[in-house]
């Protein structure tokens, strides 16, 4: 009866420390494989955290070679695994024993896991017996003969090229220095070039549409070759018949050029004034057309005096002869002085030695000539000018 008991007590304390009395969830992985030391019993933990056990390793029904791994979650845990959790089987030492590790995601999920469905396993720590026989494989297929005479070559084209060879890579240990500085612009320009590739990729069709058009062009520049023969051929003679011509007339061309300098000369030294001529005649146009007329295109209104019977003096040479020494304008420089309206008060003016008289013209006197002067020619003096 005291053994019986005692062994009801042990098993007891067995079952408590295996965790039956524990509350339990079941979720199942799939992973590509388990590894070795993924044993039940192995811890499981959620952001290092341990949130329950390994319970079973088995292979996957429906797949022999994927692993299906179950699990027992405390349920107090099973809530704070979003459904995108990051599961991965990792060693806690290079030989030690695996475990599962659940770590949350950048951008965790609003929905949870559920016990119903399988989580896939993301990434699995590499084994010592994995490398081993991918050693093992390429090992396989390498021929000792061969990598021993390929290894000897090696040996004999570097031998006396020992400090060259330790030079080589010092220098390129300086260009790694230099370019690690220029690894940010680098990849800048290496993403730039793939929005340039994604660009050309785009613009792809337009381009082999232009190349087809250049296709079509070449086909009738070679169709049409002989009239551009003809065409080359006209340019050259008409070249040559050119240069005869400007090489005869050359002297003349120059001539010419050289004539034309003093009247650009005179434009220059009075290009104010024809402004100022055409400006003011776009002012006054409307005003001598108003008066007498011509906006039609075709007619004048004049009035007629008849200078017999006594106007003003006739021009009388020399006497009458113009003064020409007007220089300077606004400020003494060439230009065009302000339209003269109510606004321009006092009015500007200069003062110009041009031989026109301001005094008041203030007497009567007949005109001359007059009409018996027309017949019996001039009878009293001379022909003056105003006093």
């Amino acid at each position: 009866m005291f053994l019986a008991i005692l062994a009801l007590l042990l098993g007891l304390i067995v079952a408590q420390f295996q965790g039956a009395f524990e509350p339990k969830a079941p979720l199942t992985l799939l992973a590509s494989r388990a590894g070795l030391v993924l044993d039940p019993g192995s811890k499981v933990t959620y952001n290092g955290v341990p949130i329950g056990r390994v319970a079973a390793v088995a292979t996957d029904n429906s797949d022999p070679v994927r692993a299906r791994v179950r699990l027992d979650i405390d349920p107090q845990y099973l809530d704070l695994l979003p459904a995108n959790v990051q599961t991965s089987i990792q060693a806690t030492t290079v030989f030690g024993n695996k475990y599962v590790a659940f770590t949350s995601p950048e951008h965790p999920s609003p929905q949870r896991v559920s016990t119903s469905t399988p989580i896939d396993v993301t990434a699995i720590t590499t084994e010592f017996n994995t490398l081993f026989e991918t050693i093992t494989a390429i090992s396989e297929q390498v021929d000792p003969i061969k990598l021993n005479q390929t290894l000897s070559a090696t040996a004999q084209a570097l031998s006396g090229l020992g400090s060259a060879f330790g030079q080589s890579l010092a220098d390129g240990n300086t260009i790694l220095d230099d370019v690690n500085p220029r690894m940010p612009a680098l990849r800048h320009d290496i993403a730039a070039l793939a929005e340039l590739g994604e660009r050309y990729a785009a613009a792809g069709p337009d381009l082999f549409d232009g190349l087809g058009d250049a296709a079509r062009s070449a086909r009738t520049f070679n169709s049409q070759r002989g009239r551009l023969d003809a065409a080359l051929v006209a340019a050259i003679g008409f070249a040559g018949t050119g240069s005869d011509i400007l090489e005869r007339g050359g002297p003349y061309l120059q001539r010419g050029a050289q004539d034309l300098i003093p009247t650009s000369q005179l434009f220059d030294k009075y290009q104010g004034q024809l402004f100022c001529t055409i400006r003011n005649y776009h002012d006054v146009a409307p005003a001598f057309y108003e008066t007498f007329g011509g906006d039609n295109g075709y007619s004048l209104d004049s009035t007629g005096t008849l200078s017999s019977i006594g106007v003003g003096n006739t021009y009388v040479y020399p006497d009458n002869l113009p003064r020409v020494n007007a220089k300077g304008g606004p400020e003494g420089k060439p230009g065009c002085w302000k339209p003269i309206t109510r606004e321009l008060w006092p009015a500007p003016y200069l003062v110009m030695d041009t031989g026109l008289s301001i005094a008041p013209y203030n007497h009567v006197e007949l005109g001359s000539p007059i009409f018996t002067d027309y017949v019996w020619g001039r009878q009293i003096g001379e022909p003056t000018i105003n006093p």
